[in-house]
């Protein structure tokens, strides 16, 4: 009878036991998918911080580029001054309106630089009040202040497409 009770109790305490030890695997599992989850959400994460950060990457070379092949070109314009737009060197045609012509007459050129030496500011194309301080790529042409520049898609010397600009700060 004791040996009964005994196995009883040892049966109960068994059963017991299992069912708290099942409750903690239970739990623990959770916690393991749980953390599974969240890594696969972090790694999908990482991937698409790594692209993102390849793609700054390749627009700061871009930009470096960019900015290489302006100091090339401003060490050009340094070494040899008449390559600089200026009143003198802008092509007539670019200059001209044909909006208000007759046809066979031309109509005035409205391009102006202050001072008459050649050497003045270039005035924008656009609104021909303030100085011309953007320069416009690809084409590279120094005609627009920073007012216009954000009313202007295409270059108001060749048409060109605006790819982007350039605000070149003169001295």
């Amino acid at each position: 009878m004791l040996q009964e009770q005994r196995n009883q109790q040892l049966s109960l305490l068994l059963k017991t036991i299992e069912s708290r030890a099942a409750a903690l695997l239970r739990q623990k599992d959770e916690e393991i998918a749980r953390a599974a989850k969240r890594t696969t959400e972090l790694e999908t994460f990482l991937r698409r911080l790594e692209m993102e950060n390849q793609a700054w990457q390749r627009a700061a070379k871009e930009k470096e580029a960019i900015a290489v092949s302006l100091s090339h070109t401003l060490a050009q314009v340094r070494e040899d001054p008449s390559l600089m737009m200026t009143n003198n060197n802008i092509n007539a045609d670019d200059a001209e309106s044909c909006c208000c012509e007759k046809e066979g007459e031309k109509a005035p050129a409205t391009t102006r630089t202050s001072g008459g030496n050649g050497n003045g500011v270039v005035f924008c194309k656009s609104c021909e009040t303030r100085g011309a301080c953007v320069l416009f790529l690809p084409c590279r042409h120094l005609c627009s202040c920073s007012g216009c520049d954000a009313f202007l898609d295409r270059c108001p010397l060749c048409q060109a497409p605006k790819k982007a600009t350039i605000e070149a700060l003169m001295g």
